[in-house]
């Protein structure tokens, strides 16, 4: 009796579970592996003959449609099965709803399956909480992208032809929401952490618009660097065949933007300029990651850092390395914004690190290398810190050793040259800044500043975005307008030149004042240039150009002479107020 009364016990679980599984999921059960096949189906004879706008409605276990439809990618017939999860399809004019209904897709109508979208309605509200869309490769589950609708806008991902292209634009990347990849484990029939997992969208002022987002890259510890460097972005990785070390996932990078400016709006959205890249090999287990949805389809628990603890996650994340981004202006001659809006060129994924000079793993793409400030912490750190300079006017990674800005591709393909910086003392703050000349590669000026009044902020980024919006960028164009009017006044038609340069992107509507800053610092610093080759050489020539007579009997020539080194000196402190970044004393100095 005992050998009969175990297994009876065991399998127990198994009756209860069967009872409470639906028609649904019964009906788009795969089988083990994975493998989803839907030619064995009683319909399938009659619906791989359907023409394009033509559907078969099917009544028993429940509501389905099977409809053919064309794609829109490539014109061809693709096989569409609705299947009415929740039971509310009118049967006097059936189709399938948004809330929560599954749709799956046979591109080839060769019975295997290759996509399924399925929209999960927990609250009963008629509009859907999660969503997703499974990739079936050969008809073999590999992965999927879920999505959390944590606003109740009941928008989540905008499809075609039910799967994702990558433009996320047209999405739900505007307020608050969360979306996220999972690989499939076919061998246990669950879910894993893979790729951007999560994209976490933040409203933080409640306007409907992201004010931050929070990207995290997880891919195997065990990844090569060399071979795969950024294998969280590689398709063929997170879409090709499963594999034992897959099980040993890590958050392996973590891309945290900001809009500190807080001009997000509809008119200005996806309005980030202020970023962090981390990396470091840190464990995918997070507190509250496992989430069992009941409705979901087999398996039913994904694997997903908490929409509630993704910002406390990348505010603490242990990194080996730090990169620091700050978006300057656009780069006229790449568009990687939304297609539409041409002439506003930002992504939805926040700011991006580069690949070049700094190497990050899994940093993504696409990459805007002109006009984008970059920073570089080649140490740990479990804070992410900020610090403001007077120097430069601008905010910096604290800790952050050299950093760079290619400065160009503005009005067009041109490059104008390259600021770098560094911290020279090794006190966590940039000392030295070089202003490279773009045909040389020889800086033309070097502001070497010791002991500068900086201002730490660390990670209160509300006191960040509060100073810098309403002290330090507005007293920066403000200083900059008028060094710029004075520098006009010294130097007549060659300003004019430059300044019919800038003219239309200034003029632009939709630049920022932190991106109008940063036209009028590049304004600025190329009249001071001028002023300075101008006043130098002037000084220069008439010195060498005093009569050769002995000045003990020409009164004039001493007089001149003096006057000649007093404007040089006067030069050299116009030179160090400059270089500090006093440019209220530079203006005072030149009226």
């Amino acid at each position: 009796m005992m050998r009969c009364f175990l297994p009876l016990i065991l399998f127990i679980p198994l009756i209860a579970t069967a009872e409470k599984t639906g028609w649904w999921e019964k009906e788009t059960e795969m089988a083990p592996g994975g493998i989803f096949k839907i030619d064995t189906k009683e319909w399938w004879d009659k619906a791989k003959t359907l023409e394009v706008g033509e559907s078969i409605v099917l009544t028993e276990p429940g509501m389905m449609i099977v409809r053919m439809e064309k794609r829109g990618l490539d014109d061809k017939k693709m096989l569409i099965w609705v299947l009415d999860d929740d039971g509310d399809m009118d049967p006097d004019n059936p189709e399938g709803d948004e809330d929560s209904d599954c749709y799956v897709a046979d591109y080839e109508v060769d019975g295997v399956v290759d996509r399924m979208v399925d929209f999960i309605d927990e609250d009963g509200d008629q509009d859907p909480d999660e969503m997703e869309h499974r990739y079936y490769i050969e008809g073999e589950l590999r992965r999927a992208w879920f999505g959390l609708d944590t606003d109740d806008d009941g928008h989540m991902w905008d499809l075609k032809d039910y799967e994702y292209r990558g433009g996320f634009f047209t999405s739900d990347a505007y307020d608050d929401s969360m979306i996220f990849m999972n690989k499939y484990n076919p061998i246990k029939n669950e879910w894993l952490a893979i790729s951007e997992c999560p994209f976490a969208f933040f409203d933080l002022d409640n306007d409907g618009q992201s004010d931050r987002v929070a990207r995290f890259s997880a891919s195997p510890i065990t990844f090569s660097e060399n071979e795969d460097p950024d294998y969280a972005n590689s398709q063929k990785r997170y879409q090709g065949p499963y594999y034992k070390e897959l099980e040993n996932i890590g958050v392996m990078n973590i891309r945290y933007s900001f809009d500190i400016d807080g001009l997000a709006s509809e008119d200005h959205p996806l309005h980030y300029e202020m970023g962090f890249n981390l990396i470091a090999p840190v464990p995918y287990q997070y507190e509250g990651m496992e989430h069992t949805q009941p409705l979901r389809r087999s398996p039913k628990t994904t694997i997903c850092v908490p929409h509630s603890k993704v910002i406390e996650v990348a505010e603490n994340y242990p990194a080996d390395q730090t990169g620091f981004t700050w978006r300057e202006f656009e780069d006229a001659k790449m568009k990687i914004g939304y297609p539409e809006r041409e002439e506003y060129d930002r992504r939805w994924e926040g700011v991006f690190w580069t690949w070049h000079r700094r190497i990050m793993q899994n940093t993504g793409g696409p990459v805007q290398d002109w006009n984008v400030r970059r920073e570089f912490m080649d140490k740990p750190s479990d804070k992410r810190e900020v610090y403001y300079s007077p120097v430069d006017r601008r905010v910096h990674l604290k800790g952050a050793t050299e950093g760079w800005l290619q400065v160009g591709h503005l009005f067009g393909e041109e490059k104008l040259g390259e600021i770098r910086m560094f911290d020279t003392t090794e006190d966590g703050y940039f000392d030295r800044w070089e202003y490279i000349d773009q045909e040389t590669g020889i800086p033309i000026r070097v502001a070497s500043v010791r002991d500068a009044e900086n201002i730490d902020f660390g990670n209160d980024w509300e006191r960040l975005a509060k100073f810098y919006n309403e002290e330090a960028l507005p007293e920066s164009i403000r200083l900059n307008q008028a060094l710029i009017a004075e520098f006009k006044n010294e130097l007549g038609q060659e300003a004019e030149e430059v300044e019919s340069l800038f003219a239309p992107l200034l003029a632009r509507e939709e630049i920022s004042p932190d991106e109008k800053r940063y036209l009028l610092d590049l304004q600025r610093e190329y009249f001071y240039y001028l002023f300075r080759v101008k006043y130098y050489g002037q000084t220069k020539t008439e010195l060498e150009d005093l009569p050769g007579t002995d000045p003990r009997f020409d009164i004039q020539i001493m007089k001149d002479s003096t006057r000649i080194w007093e404007q040089a000196g006067n030069l050299a402190r116009v030179d160090a107020a400059y270089e500090k970044g006093d440019y209220q004393a530079v203006i005072d100095m030149l009226q």
